[in-house]
């Protein structure tokens, strides 16, 4: 009787642990996705004001399409084409939000 509840209670323990651990696994997964995915997002904002100072205002799809490309070669096959697109989307209108932002700073300091 003794080593069945002794049987019982390894099995179980056995199963907690295997539990824990699948959600320790995809804990750290979905923590190491999101870190890739913030530097990616780091290296979209690079590019794209990158390709703003060389291309100038204007030309809209043309700047996309060149960070697109540079995105492309630098990430390789590890995101999608959406996920690309999203990330530079994302990562102009940050830009444009925080030029706006300015913008509304210095007007508010000419009008004072």
């Amino acid at each position: 009787m003794r080593d069945l509840v002794m049987t019982i209670l390894t099995a179980g323990v056995q199963l907690v642990i295997m539990v824990a651990l699948g959600y320790l696994i995809d804990y750290l997964n979905t923590k190491i996705g999101m870190e890739k995915m913030k530097r990616y997002y780091e290296i979209a904002k690079t590019f794209v004001q990158a390709i703003e100072q060389q291309i100038g205002p204007g030309k809209g799809p043309d700047k996309k399409a060149e960070v697109f490309n540079l995105l492309k070669k630098v990430v390789g096959n590890k995101l999608t084409d959406e996920e690309i697109d999203k990330l530079i989307e994302a990562a102009v209108f940050e830009m444009n939000y925080i030029l706006k932002l300015k913008g509304l700073e210095k007007q508010a300091e000419v009008n004072k």
